[in-house]
């Protein structure tokens, strides 16, 4: 039977190739690849990947014909790589392990990889747009992601996640039967939706249900002060004042309770506040005008806040927001 037919996405062939100088440069444009050497048998390489993209997510097989050592330096996406066959070793940021089938790569932006696979090792891979994913994010929680997300870079089994990437891959490639668009798109959540809950980062106690630490009384104090007045200018002092306590204690109550000081906290809110008037504009309503209004005076500052919150830029959502009138 033909090897391609019978290879998972092989309705979208990227790349088939027995020239590794070939394979560095179209694989670097997906997942940052460095480099790439193949110790003792690059005479049996013989590289296949096949490539899907829906929106913020791709899906990416590939094999090698040879055992092959890859670096890969500060990735731009989040990854997790999903082995089918064969068996390796990897190390990233300061996780290091084996991999075998339902056991492989978690990391995030900025991540360093050492991959060391077997020669007849094959793998799916999964790679997520970081606004994407803080988009899809921020409507789970149902707030800003501030602080940004972080990820805990890993090597682990992740079952769940390993059966639906292998199911929807298994699907996207069915050459009689090609998926509708529609369903393409709740696919594409749904994966992103696992990935969220799945792996681990800093929100990760939030997707799971569990209630927030119990803050003291000084903490809540200040939290229904930040909510009640956050168009009005907020202070230290003030904040000290209505917590009755020192402004050095509430800030170490503040981060020890909620992992975040008062003004992030503020911040948090106001992007709230920002995101809900641009989605709902008013006639004449504007980026500045928003930004001015929710306590932002740098507009620079309030667009990278603002995309690192919620996983694109205040002027995208104002203009979604327009056209659906």
């Amino acid at each position: 039977m033909d090897a391609v037919s019978t290879h998972p996405l092989a309705r979208f062939p990227h790349l088939t190739t027995t020239d590794p100088e070939e394979l560095l440069a179209r694989i670097s444009g997906l997942f940052s690849v460095r480099s790439i050497d193949f110790p003792g048998r690059e005479r049996d390489f013989d590289a296949q990947l096949n490539h899907c993209q829906i929106n913020d997510v791709g899906l990416t097989y590939a094999h090698y014909g040879a055992a092959m050592h890859a670096v890969v330096e500060q990735s731009d996406h989040f990854l997790q790589g999903f082995p089918l066959r064969g068996n390796g070793d990897a190390s990233i940021d300061r996780a290091s392990g084996t991999l075998a089938r339902n056991r492989g790569v978690v990391g995030g932006p900025g991540a360093r990889l050492n991959l060391r696979y077997s020669g007849d090792f094959e793998h799916l891979i999964l790679r997520i747009s970081p606004d994407g994913l803080v988009r899809k994010l921020a409507s789970l929680i149902g707030g800003p992601v501030d602080p940004p997300m972080r990820l805990i870079a890993d090597i682990a089994p992740n079952d769940a996640l390993f059966r639906l990437v292998e199911f929807i891959a298994g699907e996207l490639g069915r050459p009689d039967a090609p998926m509708p668009p529609l369903l393409v798109v709740e696919m594409e959540q749904a994966i992103m939706v696992a990935y969220l809950c799945h792996s681990r980062h800093n929100y990760s106690q939030v997707l799971e249900g569990h209630a927030p630490a119990t803050a003291p009384w000084q903490v809540r104090r200040a939290e229904e002060y930040i909510r009640n007045n956050w168009d009005k200018p907020l202070t230290i002092e003030a904040l000290a004042s209505v917590a009755n306590t020192s402004a050095r204690s509430l800030f170490h109550s503040f981060r020890r309770a909620r992992g975040i000081s008062p003004m992030a906290f503020a911040r948090r809110v106001r992007l709230a506040q920002a995101r809900a008037m641009l989605a709902a504009p008013a006639p004449g309503t504007t980026v500045t005008s928003v930004a001015f209004e929710c306590g932002f005076g740098n507009l620079g500052a309030f667009a990278r806040y603002y995309q690192l919150s919620y996983g694109e830029l205040p002027s995208e959502t104002l203009r979604a927001a327009q056209l659906g009138h």
